[in-house]
């Protein structure tokens, strides 16, 4: 599904990323531990196309996601889709939740019209395990984990291949985390789709991962 090889990133002359590679397989969960600031989110935001690698090679579905130059592969942005750290953020809170859902089908004309798209909307709220009831509420009317699983709804509007996790459990409480995860794996089985899982967590890392890397001093390797 997803190989990296050699990556390489620097910030202001610190080294991020050093020859890392890993590889990431069809219908796999696949995680990234590592301290704060050792490359975790770097790595996820060179795979997703936000910033650019100063070198190496990420093939996915065996064409070339990083091209000459420094620039991505736009045709594979609406198959790997990131879920951000903090959702509320991600969400206009002058939107209603249902729309922000609704609005990528429209947009992309995956629906015809906005009753199209609203039911497609819901059955996306059934795949996250939200309440139809919530379709109509605004961010700042939600709590945090049901904000979570709006955001996981909207990644799947476009049908992704890879879904890459930034942290996207470490500000929720245990009980929460744990049904995240189960949406997660959920997807992973009856979608078949991959995961990557960017956590702190270790434990959690091995709870749920069919391979765990941790990244440090810029290198990749399986814990």
């Amino acid at each position: 599904m997803l190989k990296i090889h050699n990556l390489n990133k620097k910030f202001n002359e610190k080294i991020i990323l050093d020859n890392a590679s890993m590889e990431i397989g069809e219908n796999e969960i696949v995680s990234i531990t590592g301290e704060s600031g050792e490359g975790k989110s770097t790595i996820a935001r060179i795979i997703c196309g936000t910033i650019k690698a100063d070198s190496g090679e990420i093939k996915f579905k065996n064409e070339d996601l990083l091209l000459s130059f420094g620039k991505y592969n736009s045709r594979f942005r609406h198959e790997i889709q990131l879920i951000p750290q903090q959702p509320f953020l991600a969400l206009d809170q002058k939107q209603t939740v249902g729309d922000a859902v609704a609005e990528p089908l429209l947009f992309h004309k995956i629906a015809k019209n906005y009753q199209e798209a609203k039911t497609m909307a819901l059955d996306l709220f059934s795949q996250a395990d939200l309440p139809h009831e919530l379709f109509s509420r605004f961010p700042w009317q939600i709590s945090g984990g049901q904000a979570q699983r709006v955001v996981i709804a909207r990644s799947l509007t476009l049908s992704p291949k890879l879904l890459i996790s930034d942290e996207s459990t470490s500000m929720l409480d245990t009980s929460t985390q744990f049904q995240i995860l189960k949406i997660y794996c959920k997807l992973v089985e009856e979608k078949k789709l991959s995961l990557l899982l960017i956590t702190h967590d270790l434990d959690l890392a091995h709870g749920i991962s069919h391979k765990v890397f941790t990244v440090s001093k810029g290198n990749l390797s399986l814990k």
